[in-house]
This record gives C-alpha cells, structure tokens and sequence, in this order.
C-alpha cells in the first residue's frame, strides 16, 4: 500500500506542484464553526421534520413557499462569490473549492456537502427572510428549500416582499400556498391542527391494512410476518403525534400489547417444534420395521 503524500496529488493535478499551494485567510483560524440560524432545520445534525412543524403550532394563519429547483438554481459563480466575500478566501483558493463542489457549473446533487453548502450560499436571503417576518412577528423556518411562515394573521403583501428577495438572490419561488389553522397544515410532512401534532392519512391507512393483514393470518408465521411492520408504524405515528398524547399513549399500549401477543407466537412456535422433534424420534425408535434386525 502507497502512503498518500499531498506532494504527489499535486504534481498529478498539475506538472507545477507550487500552482496548488494557496494561502488561506489566518483570519479564520483552524477551528472556526458556522453557528446556524436558529430558523434553519435542514440541513441541522439531529434536526427531524417533527421539531420542524412543532414551531408553528396553535397559530391562525400559515404561508408556505417553495424555491424551486433550488440545487441546480446555486450555480459555480454564486458558490465562489459567497467562498470570497463571505468568508473571505483568496481567490485561487475559492476557485479550487467550488470546482470540487460544483459540476456542470452548479452544486453537486446527491453529494453531502451539498445541503450544507447551499443553506450557507443562500445564508442572506434566509436572513433578509427571517428580518422581513420577524417585523410582523411572525414564526418562520427553513427545512431544505420549503418556507413556512405563520402566525395571528399574515399581511398579503409579505408574499410580494419575500418573492422580490428570492428573485433578487437569482431564484424563483413556487407552490406558493395559504392556509388557515382550522384544517390540518402539513409542514414538512407532518400535520399541525391547532396545538396537535397529526400524521398523513396515509399512515392511518397503512395501519389499518396490516391489522387487517395480522387477523386474517392463519399460521403463527403469517401473524409474525406482520409484527414488524405493524410495530414500524406505529412507532412513527407515536413519535409524530408525540408519547403523550392520546394518540401516542393508544399506539405505546398498542405496541406494548402487541410485543406481547409476539412472544407468545414465538413460544408457541417452539413448543411445537419440539413435539415435532420428539415425535419423529419416537417414530424412529418404536418403527416395526428396523432396518438391521
């Protein structure tokens, strides 16, 4: 194995090894962090889509605005704009980071640093954003490219002032939509009716199927073939919903009674395989006919 040595990574990228050595801003220092708005949810280590809509509960009037196609509207030159101006790198330096980031002249899509680097690209529009809504005292946050504002009451001329910031960043805006808080609001996937968490019917649906699905199984494989799932989605409606609502207290009794009732399959199970086992071996024991006699 060839030890990996920065020197001849250079000279394969280019006959000139001095080309590739660049001087980064000291300014920064090794150990210098991004500290994240307290808006932005995604991309957050450990953010969830829950803690997203929890944001927004028990308010009368919701916005919600989508950038569209947000990863390939951040192109090379926004990337390398935001590389020197904000944080101050050299310009060889910022030319040699957005290359390994971009391809085909925008943010590479599907790569992990992407979120990240898009969330930090576009830092000045989320923020013109979040002055703009905190003048009306308004909640508001940011999971990807989806906006949700809420609160009393929305004026309708915030929607004009915040597609004139995204177009002035070099995005476009759709799926605009306002909604009021007397039917469920779906954030990010998750229901918000009032001061209640709620799943998509989908989910209702898909319980209501594998319970059918568990009561209708005849053999003790077929009941357990069941179990996981069951057991997967009602987990996911009790953490949305929430442990100690009602609807998360009938799921964890759901679940309890379930992993029960899982047990019990399963020493059954055992118990009759191993009357099988002593069945079959006092058949060969007692069999009339032995074959060496």
């Amino acid at each position: 194995i060839t030890r990996f040595r920065p020197s001849s990574v250079s000279r394969t990228l280019s006959p000139n090894p001095r080309k590739f050595q660049f001087r980064v801003a000291k300014k920064w220092g090794a150990g210098h962090k991004v500290k994240l708005p307290p808006y932005l949810f995604s991309p957050r280590k450990g953010a969830k889509t829950r803690q997203n809509a929890l944001q927004h509960l028990d308010q009368h009037h919701y916005l919600t605005i989508d950038l569209k196609q947000f990863y390939p509207s951040t192109s090379f030159l926004m990337v390398r704009r935001w590389l020197i101006a904000d944080l101050g790198m050299y310009e060889d330096v910022a030319d040699l980071l957005t290359h390994l980031v971009t391809i085909d002249n925008v943010v590479s899509f599907g790569s992990p640093v992407t979120p990240v680097l898009v969330a930090l690209v576009h830092r000045r529009l989320f923020d013109n954003i979040a002055a703009l809504c905190a003048t009306y005292q308004l909640n508001y946050t940011v999971w990807v490219d989806d906006l949700t504002i809420s609160g009393p009451s929305i004026p309708g001329d915030l929607v004009v002032q915040i597609r004139e910031l995204i177009a002035q960043a070099g995005l476009q805006s759709h799926k605009v939509r306002f909604q009021t808080g007397n039917r469920a609001v779906f954030i990010t996937g998750v229901g918000v009716v009032g001061a209640r968490l709620v799943v998509p019917n989908k989910y209702n649906l898909k319980l209501k199927g594998l319970w059918e699905a568990y009561y209708q199984a005849i053999t003790p494989e077929e009941k357990l073939s069941c179990v996981d799932p069951l057991l997967s989605i009602m987990g996911t409606i009790r953490y949305i919903t929430g442990r100690r609502s009602r609807i998360g207290q009938k799921m964890s009794n759901q679940m309890n009674s379930l992993r029960q009732e899982r047990d019990k399959i399963y020493n059954r199970i055992i118990i009759d395989a191993k009357s099988e086992d002593i069945q079959q071996f006092e058949e060969c024991i007692f069999a009339e006919a032995i074959p060496w006699d």
